[in-house]
């Protein structure tokens, strides 16, 4: 459906291996099934190695015109040093992930001790900014939930990402012309599966931010549970009420 775009962290197949992937798949790869069933995904992989031009171009191929990819920005510049960012790797990283014109979100994740610093904030929204890719950044740390602190991410319509990890999570609220949902899980280690309710009431949001004109990111991550079927049932509630 026009600007929704939803998936799983990283690959996942609602089946164990190729012998079940439908026959004209067979000869292909995991992401090009993948892209037959869903329209983005988000690549968690990138926060722990760097991206590779070549790698995202040839992803770039394997999959329909339609399909986004989203990127999670690396560790290496979130998450090295104690309190501070290291932009040196941000030239890099963004010259392989701009290998593809699909372009979603850029995942920014905050370590959890990472505490409130709006310098050291505007300072990696400003160097990501310039590079074209919508910005989403996930706290892991609860403190950072204030009003300054959305206040500065609208000043960069970078949306704050909607998600249920324990003690960090926030309510549902929109800094930017698009929403990021992650959903990690309502059991801990990012597993269960959620109940029919509860993705009824997210899509009850999505399609009230469809209709703002809003693009919205859903991503599934409880991929040690049911991520797949509670990605297809969204999915399926999301277009019923279209």
């Amino acid at each position: 459906m026009r600007n929704f775009y939803s998936g799983t962290s990283n690959l996942v197949l609602p089946v164990p291996n190729k012998t079940f992937f439908p026959e004209a798949f067979r000869n292909g790869t995991r992401l090009s099934y993948y892209a037959s069933l869903f329209n983005s995904v988000e690549v968690n992989a990138s926060f722990y190695k760097m991206p590779r031009a070549k790698t995202v171009a040839k992803w770039s191929d394997e999959v329909p015109d339609d399909f986004v990819f989203s990127f999670k920005l690396n560790k290496s510049i979130t998450h090295a040093l104690n309190g501070q960012f290291d932009l040196k790797s941000v030239p890099a990283f963004m010259d392989a992930i701009c290998a593809t014109a699909k372009r979603g979100c850029l995942l920014v994740q905050l370590p959890p001790k990472f505490r409130p610093d709006l310098v050291q904030l505007t300072a990696l929204l400003a160097a990501l900014k310039p590079c074209g890719w919508r910005i989403a950044v996930e706290f892991r740390q609860p403190d950072w939930y204030a009003q300054e602190v959305f206040e500065l991410l609208r000043s960069f319509d970078a949306a704050v990402v909607l998600h249920d990890m324990r003690k960090s999570t926030t309510s549902v609220l929109s800094t930017a012309n698009h929403i990021y949902i992650r959903y990690h899980g309502p059991e801990d280690g990012y597993r269960g599966s959620y109940t029919t309710d509860y993705l009824e009431e997210y899509a009850g949001y999505i399609q009230e931010w469809l209709t703002e004109g809003k693009s919205v990111y859903a991503y599934f991550n409880n991929t040690l549970g049911a991520a797949v079927q509670n990605l297809q049932t969204l999915d399926r509630i999301v277009r019923l009420h279209d």
